[in-house]
């Protein structure tokens, strides 16, 4: 909660409905780099935690911005949030013993993998989903080590069940949880998601509605209990591979669809762990205005060929990049390298960084990782 909207992307699967955590954050506790604490929003003036910057300027751009400064700026200790409704019961139903927790499905709710033949197709049913006000949640499904990772308990259990063919997912799809407060409501979303399927050539794939799928996965979507193991149990770790961006939507499904191919031809190297379903992700924040592309990959941190081939990739990802119009949302990794084409962002991140952290004592590894760079004679 308080890393999410303080301090880092705020990629996440209900960001469809409740936005991006940047504006969703009030007040804040700040211990700065000096020691000083500073307190914005309504804190500041001994106000409570009630409400945000408030009419005028704000530093929230400073601090947080839209990918935030991942602790090169200084350190939260407290913040408030702006809460959204829930459709569902007071306590959410979660049944099994780990690794096999599972959602009792509440009433009016569900959850679907909708899959696509194309990238525009996929990026034309978000948009419709989101102007008609559809999902709870919703994001590309894959993601670094694949879903089949998060509905399993081990590697060895996944790799039989994939071997079967019982985890196979479609390339171009994402996952969707609808949420209702009335029988009559869900009836009429269930009834616009099927329509939008119609619209854009999309289906509802069958692996999603294997019933341990669906409940575990659900439970996933809604309350992230198994994301660490989606994301590292296979191999120990991962990295976006170069290509990402945060823009419009067919803006990400384009990120998405170059990503296939830069992805597939290197997997076809051998250093990466290759499920076959394309590990980017990707969602859709604040009704389809917005969306998010992150393309990583899994890797293995003891083998010198597979570090090596995933920092190769890195930098061939970042070239296609730079010869097509993806927008970088990352900072760290393309301060240097993307900030003369995008307004020399990187001159103002300078600033503010040597305005605040004069001594250069916080880790900006994932902030802006390139201390002698503030030292060339047209930034002293």
């Amino acid at each position: 909660m308080l890393a999410s909207h303080t301090s880092v992307v705020d990629n996440n699967t209900q960001c469809l409905s409740q936005g991006h955590s940047a504006r969703n954050m009030f007040g804040v506790e700040w211990v700065l780099p000096t020691g000083d604490i500073l307190r914005v929003g309504a804190p500041g003036s001994s106000a409570g935690w009630f409400s945000g910057d408030g009419p005028g300027p704000s530093i929230r751009g400073i601090f947080r911005g839209a990918i935030g400064a991942n602790a090169g700026l200084g350190i939260f200790t407290k913040c408030a949030v702006h809460l959204h409704p829930w459709p569902g019961p007071t306590k959410l139903g979660v049944k099994g013993v780990s690794p096999y927790y599972e959602a009792v499905i509440p009433p009016n709710f569900d959850y679907h993998i909708c899959e696509f033949p194309t990238w525009e197709q996929y990026g034309d049913a978000l948009y419709k989903i989101g102007k008609a006000g559809l999902g709870y949640a919703c994001h590309k499904t894959g993601g670094p080590g694949s879903h089949g990772t998060c509905v399993t308990g081990n590697n060895n259990e996944y790799y039989a069940k994939k071997s079967k063919g019982e985890l196979d997912l479609p390339v171009i799809s994402f996952s969707i949880v609808l949420a209702a407060f009335s029988a009559e409501e869900f009836a009429f979303q269930d009834k616009v998601l099927k329509t939008i399927l119609a619209e854009t050539g999309g289906k509802i794939c069958p692996t999603g509605e294997e019933p341990d799928w669906k409940k575990r996965d659900l439970l996933t979507m809604i309350k992230a209990c198994f994301i660490p193991r989606l994301a590292f149990r296979p191999t120990g770790a991962f990295e976006v591979d170069g290509i990402t961006g945060m823009d419009t939507v067919d803006h990400t499904a384009y990120a998405l669809k170059l990503d296939a191919a830069h992805r597939d031809a290197y997997a076809a190297k051998g250093f990466l762990f290759d499920d076959g379903t394309n590990n980017a992700w990707g969602a859709p924040y604040e009704g389809s205005h917005l969306g998010l592309a992150e393309c990583g990959q899994q890797f293995s941190t003891v083998d010198e060929e597979s570090i090596a081939g995933t920092e190769e990739m890195i930098q061939t990802g970042l070239e296609i990049s730079m010869k097509t119009p993806i927008a970088i949302s990352w900072s760290f990794f393309g301060a240097g390298l993307f900030g003369p084409q995008c307004g020399n962002f990187q001159n103002w991140m300078i600033k503010i960084k040597k305005m605040l952290d004069p001594n250069y004592i916080c880790d900006s590894t994932y902030y802006f990782p390139l201390p002698d760079y503030t030292k060339t004679p047209e930034n002293k």
